[in-house]
């Protein structure tokens, strides 16, 4: 029997390179390959296969086990998998694409565009529907996996007939996250009508051709034997193929196959969104919005298994991608694919560049644990606290930060009075701010900045620390948000020695 991947990984991780924070790219490449390799076998999993992503360039893939059983063909970057719900980042690309035309609006009512769906019965009192409650999933429906993943191959008009007799609702639409693939396949129908093309013809013309995505496609059938992937279920009997399906009403949700390759393509869109020398069918800023939480699904708290530290976890849905705000690593975004065959999960770290596809082909394959551990270690490794300086802020921010450390020098009204926001002395006397700053630095003398020690929210935000005889003192302003942007809130305090 195999080592448990967990234990394996936990001896990995103990190294002294990991814990100093010294693995260059090639020490992250055995650690990984170990780590995906351990998790095939741990998890009995015909095949794997992975690939690391850095600032938009895969760096790194490879693959264990096989790609169709007896075969001894190992997957690799070139095979393809069933990628599942991660098709859903496909959808709402598509949707933003016909926003940006000016072909539909993200709060039309979807009557608007499917007049059948006047029938299904919102709850007494409900709001109407719209394109972004489906695609934040936020309409109402209940939860519906696992029906939603054997519906695929259901012919349009039987799936038009279905929603127009009724449909049932957990709560009102608007009312919290529940995670619907209905919802994305009647994006489908929406994307067909508004764009006059097939849903499956307009995400290859307008999404994969333009990225060169040419291994993804929605035909089992027209893979290659060479790169094909056969999905399995495991039963008492063993492993079990599960059959190819074909293209219908629900593959909006999650009919797509892809390769490594071309998804490193798909994730470094996602990357390359704050940098003006992108070329993507998508503008740079509705990927940003992709990639923004848009309706919050769930908050955990938990001891990170390697500081001891507490931390909490924030998930919320964007646009066809989940959200992740961890309050010691920082903002990660994913999707997951869970289907008949297939398991995948596709993650970036916005902040470090740093990012990770993992495909299965047993269903369910518990891909998005081992990406997301993988990732973390990476991050963990290679990611120290961002420092930032007067180009992270406005110009009057880094201005108003000399006034406040004069003012702590020496109190001078006039100053003030040039600097300070109508509500400043509403809000507190000016003539109590003016003996805070007095005892503060008692002495007047002369106050020095600590480097490195800025930290900010937005660029009107500034927070930092000056050091003189009294000690350390902490500052933090906030600017108006006024043409010339004054001090709407400024507050100083000693810091604890």
């Amino acid at each position: 029997m195999p080592r448990s991947q967990n234990l394996l990984f936990a001896e990995l991780l103990s190294t002294n390179k990991w814990q100093t924070g010294a693995m260059d790219h090639k020490e992250i490449i055995a650690l990984m390959d170990s780590h995906f390799s351990q998790h095939q076998l741990a998890k009995n999993i015909p095949g794997v296969a992975y690939g690391l992503i850095k600032d938009g360039k895969l760096i790194h893939a490879n693959g264990f086990g096989e790609t169709v059983i007896a075969s001894g063909n190992c997957p690799d970057s070139s095979s393809v998998f069933r990628i599942a719900s991660m098709t859903k980042s496909f959808t709402a690309t598509a949707v933003l694409l016909l926003r940006d035309q000016g072909k539909l609006r993200l709060d039309d009512d979807i009557k608007q565009y499917l007049p059948w769906t006047d029938s299904i019965g919102i709850p007494e009192f409900g709001h109407v529907i719209t394109i972004r409650d489906l695609l934040t999933m936020n309409a109402g429906f209940p939860t519906d996996d696992p029906w939603g993943d054997r519906q695929e191959s259901l012919e349009i008009a039987s799936f038009d007939d279905l929603v127009s007799q009724g449909l049932r609702f957990t709560r009102a639409p608007r009312m919290g996250f529940e995670y619907s693939n209905l919802g994305y396949a009647l994006l489908g129908r929406i994307i067909t009508v508004t764009s006059g093309m097939d849903y499956l013809d307009f995400v290859a013309t307008e999404i994969h051709q333009p990225l060169k995505m040419s291994a993804s496609t929605f035909q089992q059938a027209n893979v290659s034997a060479e790169n094909f992937v056969q999905g399995y279920a495991e039963f008492a009997a063993g492993f079990t193929p599960e059959p190819l399906t074909v293209p219908g009403a629900f593959s909006a949700m999650g009919g797509l196959l892809s390769n490594v390759t071309d998804l490193a393509t798909w994730v470094a869109g996602f990357q390359s969104a704050w940098n003006d020398s992108s070329r993507h069918p998508l503008q740079k800023w509705s990927r940003r919005e992709m990639q923004e939480p848009q309706r919050h699904a769930r908050t955990a708290a938990f001891t990170d298994p390697h500081t001891d530290q507490i931390k909490s976890v924030t998930t919320s849905y964007g646009f066809g991608l989940m959200v992740d705000e961890d309050s010691l690593l920082g903002r990660f975004v994913s999707h997951s694919g869970g289907y008949p065959g297939f398991g995948s999960h596709m993650r970036w770290h916005p902040e470090s560049g740093w990012g990770i596809v993992a495909l299965g082909n047993r269903t369910y394959a518990a891909m998005m644990p081992a990406a997301s551990e993988a990732l973390a270690t990476i991050v963990r490794d290679h990611t120290s606290r961002k420092t930032y300086s007067d180009s992270d802020i406005w110009y009057e921010t880094a201005s108003a930060m000399e006034v406040v450390e004069k003012l702590l020098t020496k109190w001078d009204d006039e100053l003030a009075d040039k600097w300070f926001a109508m509500n400043m002395d509403l809000d507190q006397p000016r003539n109590e701010r003016a003996a805070i700053f007095t005892a503060l630095n008692s002495s007047s003398a002369t106050i020095s900045r600590v480097p490195g020690n800025l930290s900010t929210t937005t660029p009107a935000h500034a927070k930092w620390q000056v050091s003189s005889d009294s000690g350390l003192i902490e500052i933090e302003i906030l600017m108006s948000p006024t043409k010339q942007p004054k001090i709407q809130t400024l507050k100083v305090a000693k810091t604890p020695q």
